[in-house]
């Protein structure tokens, strides 16, 4: 049986990261990190739409292969802290443009995990907007996007240990036992 699939999103700084390991170390589900993080085009900040293009494919394939790992070892969920509505975000403000190969994307997650910026921002090497009204307008973009999936919710809570309950609840009204 193919495991329940998670994908988390949101605007830079809102915890996807956090919230996914905290969510697989709850769930004892398998995480998929986000690919971008430790690409090298991104880390010389010399991204290109080709170079979101490639990521979405690549990303996509992560989570494929941990979805096979986890059919062989029996793990019931994956988790991954990015999706397509983060190459497709990114795309659009950086290129004007959604980068091809978001399409394989379709259908993906079986609940998306939107995460609000209701946290503080904090710096890291690859943020770049710490301007809060500035992720409240991305986070408009990312809730049109994911607003057209079958199962999401708006993870907002002003703590860890609020978002990590709301994603919990969350996934059990969506997959029962």
């Amino acid at each position: 049986m193919r495991p329940f699939r998670i994908a988390i999103t949101g605007v830079e700084s809102t915890g996807k990261s956090t919230l996914a390991d905290a969510l697989g170390v709850k769930l004892n589900a398998s995480v998929v990190e986000e690919l971008a993080r430790t690409d090298a085009d991104v880390l010389k900040d010399s991204v290109t739409l080709e170079t979101l293009s490639r990521l979405a494919v690549a990303q996509l394939a992560a989570c494929e292969a941990a979805q096979k790992l986890a059919m062989q070892s029996g793990v019931g969920v994956i988790i991954t802290d990015t999706d397509d509505s983060v190459l497709a975000v990114w795309g659009e403000v950086v290129f004007g443009r959604i980068p091809a190969g978001l399409d394989a994307w379709h259908g993906w997650a079986d609940l998306t995990l939107l995460c609000c910026p209701t946290i503080p921002w904090e710096p890291d090497p690859l943020r770049t907007i710490p301007k809060h009204s500035e992720r409240l307008k991305l986070h408009d973009a990312y809730q049109k996007i994911v607003a057209n999936r079958p199962r999401w919710v708006l993870i907002d809570g002003a703590t860890k240990a609020e978002r990590l309950d709301q994603a919990v609840r969350a996934f059990h009204a969506c997959h029962p036992r």
